[in-house]
């Protein structure tokens, strides 16, 4: 087998996270949606969602490892915002949120990360439930922009970062 070649769980994990990305878009929750070849175990997905941005989701099979690149601008690793995020994501594994809100350690393992002032948010899938790490990770980001984000004390970063028109809120 060389390097190209698709194995066939490659294919159908990445199958599996591209029909619950899909699904998602058929509801309406993504406003664009669209998927690229995958080369290597990995692929990449596109789609138009928050503030009328593109968001990838990276998704690279060996590593289980699914990955939205550069989903926050403008944030420096040293400043409390990135701090506050940082515990943010770690309460949603807290077993005081109900089952079906959080994400369990024992399926998923998620971390932010911070580059060039970009947030970035990983989630390893640990028990191979590629529709459990996808649905997480678009759950978990959805919370960010509507709980962290427009929820908590962040209002001018959204007007600063994300054109939210201050008029129309």
């Amino acid at each position: 087998m060389t390097a190209t070649t698709k194995t066939a769980s490659d294919v159908s994990a990445i199958e599996v996270v591209a029909e619950t990305l899909e699904g998602y878009a058929k509801r309406g929750i993504f406003r664009g949606f669209s998927r690229g070849e995958s080369k290597k175990g990995k692929v990449r997905f596109k789609m138009l969602w928050h503030r009328d941005r593109v968001f990838e989701l990276h998704f690279d099979v060996k590593r289980s490892q699914l990955r939205f690149k550069r989903m926050l601008p403008n944030v420096p690793p040293d400043s409390p915002m990135y701090a506050e995020f940082k515990k943010f994501v770690k309460a949603r594994q807290s077993e005081e949120l109900p089952k079906h809100r959080r994400i369990d350690k024992g399926k998923a393992e998620i971390k932010p990360y911070n580059r060039g002032e970009f947030v970035s948010l990983s989630l390893v899938v640990k028990d191979g439930d590629y529709e459990y790490g996808a649905r997480k990770i678009v759950h978990l980001v959805n919370e960010v922009f509507l709980d962290f984000l427009y929820g908590g004390m962040y209002y001018d970063y959204m007007v600063e970062n994300f054109d939210l028109d201050p008029d129309q809120v």
